[in-house]
């Protein structure tokens, strides 16, 4: 069956960018901004983002109408991190997103960085 839609893959990364560029969260981090996928030489505390994976949740007439997207936020500080993460939590569900709560608070022992993910899905159109 042939699709008569493209799916444009960057309505998801859009989205992300403009929940994550929100100034109250910017304003907590060192250097201002987000990372797509993995920072170069960030000073903590920051913030990677990334999709974990996309897949059609609605359907018409043999096309994908919407894509449900898994995300991962990813918070990395010297120390407590929990006023960023209630922030991103609720502009995330403020943003039409599903909290999927239950991820750990990790540290790792080769950067000396707490490291909090967090993650959230959300269906959108495909285009």
């Amino acid at each position: 069956m042939e699709s008569n839609i493209e799916i444009d893959a960057s309505v998801i990364k859009k989205k992300l960018k403009e929940v994550l560029n929100d100034t109250d969260i910017l304003d907590l981090t060192s250097d201002k901004k987000v990372y797509f996928i993995h920072a170069k030489n960030p000073k903590p505390p920051y913030i990677e983002y990334q999709v974990i994976r996309s897949r059609g949740s609605e359907y018409s007439e043999g096309n994908i109408d919407y894509l449900n997207h898994l995300v991962q936020i990813d918070i990395f500080s010297l120390g407590d991190y929990t006023k960023l993460e209630t922030i991103i939590v609720n502009k995330f569900i403020e943003a039409g997103f599903e909290y999927n709560p239950g991820s750990p608070d990790l540290f790792e022992e080769k950067t000396g960085l707490y490291h909090k993910p967090l993650r959230f899905n959300i269906d959108l159109p495909t285009s």
